[in-house]
């Protein structure tokens, strides 16, 4: 068992000093802390504890005579131990806001990865920070809802596939010109029939005999059919990557530098590594934060992560991270990817805070390796 080296005192200096560090960017002093309302203690006292907590590595001091900013250890200890979800427990963005989400979200109500795509801007806009959404799932956990082959021109077809958590996709198919509208639907009715239900790895080569048979068309011409509804899947299950508001790193003092800003929005433009980031973070329904030097792509060592993954009765809509300097508001940004999940489930209330995003697997979550 680890026994916790912070007193209650230095617990609550701690919290106070990056607290003070998240709203006013300044280094932070012992007077400054002595004067908060909630503090009791002497400003020798705090100095002392201070200047303990940075011999610890929980504080840094950038200057000799500045005050003292917190080091990736202390942002560690606040976020697995200190954080407060009670103080942002309230936030609810503005009837603006709310409206537009509202009107988005049941506009695009056929295609779930376009409401993980509005939900991410929303958050961009809740936190002034930058949004990165990954929609689909790679681990091909899909299953088909719904099918169908649509006859578009002599040669030539729709299909059309409902996947889990309400995916649409569809993909055009190369026919063989002999196949007719009406042959057509056989097969559509009889994929439709045999294929509902499973994944796509579940599709045996006994299921696409079944079709040609029933439909007493050759397997060789039912077979172009199969290859098209494996496309829908495929492109069901390939993340689509979507980062919003990346100009908002130009807003933090952190990035002042025009070098380090250009940097940062030249990997913002990297899709693939904006979805390695984001599925490397991502947990199973739960929330995950990873602090600088925990993320493993260079360049973002004086940023933080943090991912929200969604899923409605098991099934994965998608993932949602945050990406911004690590001196961010965490409060804040877990509780606006919590308002988003609610929106995105259907909730109409905010669950208690037991229930809240599993924010206790984040002290699972000590490095970039995954140790404790």
């Amino acid at each position: 068992m680890v026994t916790d080296e912070l007193d209650d005192r230095k617990k609550r200096i701690l919290k106070a000093v990056i607290d003070d560090y998240i709203e006013n960017r300044e280094p932070v002093g012992s007077r400054t802390i002595s004067k908060r309302s909630d503090m009791s203690f002497s400003p020798a006292t705090i100095r002392n504890e201070m200047a303990d907590l940075e011999e610890m590595g929980y504080l840094t001091q950038p200057h000799t005579s500045a005050g003292r900013i917190p080091s990736e250890k202390g942002y560690r200890y606040y976020v697995d131990q200190l954080l407060d979800l009670k103080e942002r427990i309230g936030f609810e963005p503005t009837a603006e806001e709310l409206s537009d989400v509202k009107l988005r979200v049941q506009r695009e109500i056929g295609e779930m990865s376009d409401r993980i795509r509005v939900a991410s801007e929303l958050v961009s806009r809740l936190t002034d920070y930058t949004s990165i959404a990954i929609s689909g799932s790679a681990d091909g956990s899909l299953r088909i809802k719904a099918l169908q082959i649509v006859p578009v021109e002599p040669g030539k077809a729709l299909a059309v596939i409902v996947l889990e958590g309400d995916s649409v996709k569809n993909s055009v198919i190369q026919l063989d010109k002999s196949i007719g509208p009406e042959t057509l639907m056989k097969i559509s009715a009889q994929c439709s029939m045999l294929f509902a239900g499973h994944r796509v790895e579940e599709i045996s080569l006994n299921m696409i005999e079944s079709v040609s048979e029933a439909s007493g068309v050759p397997r060789a011409l039912v077979m172009p059919v199969v290859d098209g509804i494996f496309d829908c899947i495929r492109k069901a299950e390939s993340p689509g990557v979507h980062t919003e508001g990346a100009a908002r790193f130009l807003a933090h003092p952190e990035f002042s530098d025009v070098e380090k800003a250009k940097g940062i929005l030249e990997l913002l433009n990297r899709e693939d590594l904006m979805a390695d980031l984001i599925t490397e973070c991502s947990g199973s329904d739960g929330l995950v934060i990873r602090i600088g030097s925990e993320n493993k792509i260079e360049g973002l060592n004086e940023c933080s992560v943090v991912t929200a993954t969604y899923s409605v009765n098991g099934v994965k809509l998608g993932t949602i991270g945050v990406l911004g300097p690590t001196r961010m508001d965490y409060p804040r940004v877990v509780a606006a990817l919590e308002y988003v999940r609610r929106r995105l489930t259907g909730e109409n209330e905010l669950a208690a805070p037991p229930e809240l995003p599993q924010i206790t697997e984040m002290s699972e979550v000590k490095d970039g390796r995954g140790n404790s």
